[in-house]
């Protein structure tokens, strides 16, 4: 007579030939083994489902992690791109008569104070220069706080904090550059030197200056675009995997394995 397999099934067609009583205790043997099988893949299939499940959440925060990345990463990218083009042609010629004005008042205690105005188009040069600057400090702030994401980013943060090479120069008009390649204006340095030598502020800043040194950076950073944030398989390693193979053929097959006794059950 024919014995049970590891998974309660008849090991060849002589079972169909055994007595009544043999034939009895074969199916006996086959449902004891099955019900421990379908309790173990109950289990099992339990287990998965919180697998399944989990992977789902761990893809789903990556994918928003990923979006908000790419979001941030164009908008930052488009803010400095149209300051730079706007300060990279722009005029510092501006009309020297009432281009800066300081009065000064002195109150009952004797305390001075000392007010400085600017003409309209000095204004809407020093706006110019500060857009620009606020716009580059987003750039180096987003690339160094997310330089840890990958080495592509990592490479742009130390790209667009470069600026200090040329500290110097930007200083003897006005800009100061911090450690880590922002930038600040000492605004009455900056009108200074708009008002007495606007050649010198043009070819600084403008398109053989930084605005274009901006415009070099951005075109660079927007030609790695699509491989900044890792893809998921690589932020997540093995692990994904692992719950990939949890969660595929053997998620099916677990199923599947767990209705067998349905069929058995017909059968007799």
């Amino acid at each position: 007579m024919a014995g049970i397999n590891s998974l309660g099934g008849i090991n060849n067609y002589s079972w169909l030939f055994a007595s009544n009583n043999q034939k009895k205790n074969s199916i006996n043997q086959l449902w004891s083994a099955y019900g421990n099988f379908q309790n173990n893949a109950t289990s099992s299939l339990a287990g998965l489902t919180e697998v399944n499940s989990n992977l789902k959440s761990v893809l789903a925060s990556y994918d928003d992690a990923k979006s908000a990345f790419q979001s941030e990463f164009k908008e930052t990218m488009s803010d400095l791109s149209a300051s730079a083009a706007k300060l990279k042609d722009y005029n510092f010629n501006v009309e020297k008569e009432g281009a800066i004005t300081t009065t000064s008042e002195t109150d009952k205690d004797g305390n001075v104070t000392t007010t400085t105005t600017y003409s309209k188009d000095m204004q809407a040069a020093l706006d110019t220069v500060k857009n620009f600057v606020d716009d580059y400090n987003s750039a180096v702030k987003f690339f160094g706080d997310n330089k840890d994401v990958s080495k592509r980013v990592e490479l742009l943060a130390n790209t667009f904090g470069d600026a200090g090479y040329r500290a110097s120069l930007y200083e003897s008009i006005g800009l100061t550059t911090s450690s880590n390649g922002s930038l600040s204006i000492n605004e009455a340095k900056l009108a200074d030197t708009i008002l007495n030598d606007p050649d010198k502020v043009s070819s600084i800043l403008g398109k053989d200056g930084l605005a274009g040194k901006a415009e070099s950076h951005i075109s660079f950073a927007n030609s790695q675009a699509d491989s900044l944030f890792p893809a998921a398989k690589e932020m997540l390693g093995d692990q994904l995997d692992t719950a990939a193979v949890y969660t595929g053929k053997a998620y099916r097959n677990m199923a599947a394995y767990s209705n067998m006794g349905n069929l058995i059950n017909m059968m007799f």
